[in-house]
């Protein structure tokens, strides 16, 4: 994992560089890609502050209403990953962050992001004492004591002074 991050980190802005530069040799001129990338990324930077006070105001709306907010938190999360790579420059980085900024590939992205999430996650089953139908002792009628032997013993309590233990 640590490698393909490096990978990406290394590849995505050489290649980044170098379509700049093809832009700028033969489409445009330098400083009109400069400007691009700079636009751009305030242009991104501005949008991506918006949906994030929408995704802010829908996971308080959600809170509000008792319900989950799984759908608004992830909806922030992505636009917060929009927002840091229309930071970036370069022009692919850019074009990524505006894709993410638009709100259905937002969903389609966040279902594909949940399904991986899925996939790599086990789901272990813990039985708790406090879960319907159980018993706050770990006992119940289907889940008995591995030992049941019961023991019935009586006992008493010796206050004499002269048997008691050496401390």
């Amino acid at each position: 994992m640590l490698l393909r991050l490096l990978v990406l980190f290394t590849l995505l802005p050489l290649l980044d560089l170098w379509l700049l530069f093809k832009l700028s040799d033969g489409f445009l001129s330098f400083g009109t890609a400069v400007a691009l990338v700079i636009g751009t990324g305030i242009l991104g930077a501005a949008l991506a502050r918006h949906q994030g006070l929408r995704a802010w105001q829908r996971l308080h709306e959600q809170l509000g209403q008792g319900g989950l907010p799984t759908d608004a938190l992830l909806d922030g999360v992505l636009i917060l990953i929009a927002g840091t790579v229309l930071i970036t420059p370069g022009l692919i980085t850019d074009v990524f962050g505006l894709l993410l900024l638009i709100s259905p590939l937002r969903r389609i992205v966040g279902r594909v992001v949940v399904g991986w999430i899925r996939r790599r996650i086990k789901i272990h089953p813990v039985d708790s004492p406090f879960s319907p139908g159980s018993s706050p002792f770990g006992f119940s009628p289907e889940n008995p004591p591995v030992d049941p032997t019961v023991i019935d013993a009586e006992f008493r309590v010796h206050d004499d002074p002269e048997n008691l233990p050496d401390a």
